[in-house]
């Protein structure tokens, strides 16, 4: 879409209300795809801040209390459900705006949780890179930098909201921080107790 595009929307009475309508019955009934969805288009139309954190602080109380939810019954998300796919997606973006606020041990954690509750292979072993950067205090955007494939990203669509794909140069650094990830690594199964 153009940028006029979105002003229209943003001036249509009925696209607005409609919208408004739909983040009320999202948020009643704590549809974590929904929200997204009305949290994207919020991005989208560059709606106002506060709005776009109501919706996002709603998401972020829905995904931890459903990660509570599998904890506790011993369950792990399965990404071919949309369901709990986009609590993942929440999930890792809390952990990323910790990891981006230099929170290394809140995002060294929520990295460790996802590699344990993601009930798929690719994606628990793409935590493993964060969890080594987050707790060598790596800065992000140098883990960026440094070992993620930004120009090549792997997984396809289902992959789409998490960093997957990473250059060579992450099995050099997975060697030297081999140690500082078997530490973290022992966190979790403290935590698993």
């Amino acid at each position: 879409m153009q940028s006029s595009e979105f002003e229209e929307l943003k001036k249509n009475p009925q696209f607005m209300l409609d919208l408004a309508d739909r983040e009320e019955r999202a948020v009643k009934n704590g549809d974590i795809v929904a929200m997204y969805e009305i949290l994207d288009t919020v991005v989208m139309l560059d709606l106002s801040a506060e709005r776009l954190n109501r919706i996002y602080t709603e998401i972020l109380q829905r995904v931890f209390d459903r990660l509570a939810e599998k904890l506790s019954h011993k369950e792990f998300f399965d990404i071919s459900v949309e369901e709990d796919l986009y609590t993942l997606r929440g999930i890792y973006e809390h952990g990323i705006e910790r990891y981006s606020e230099n929170d290394f041990k809140g995002a060294k954690e929520i990295f460790l949780i996802i590699h344990h509750v993601a009930n798929d292979r690719v994606l628990s072993e793409a935590m493993m890179p964060h969890i080594a950067a987050a707790a060598s205090k790596m800065a992000l955007d140098d883990f960026i930098e440094e070992l993620v494939d930004t120009d090549n990203p792997s997984g396809g669509e289902r992959y789409g909201f998490f960093l997957t794909g990473f250059k060579p140069a992450v099995e050099g650094f997975m060697r030297e921080k081999a140690e500082v990830l078997r530490n973290a690594l022992k966190e979790l199964e403290t935590m698993k107790k």
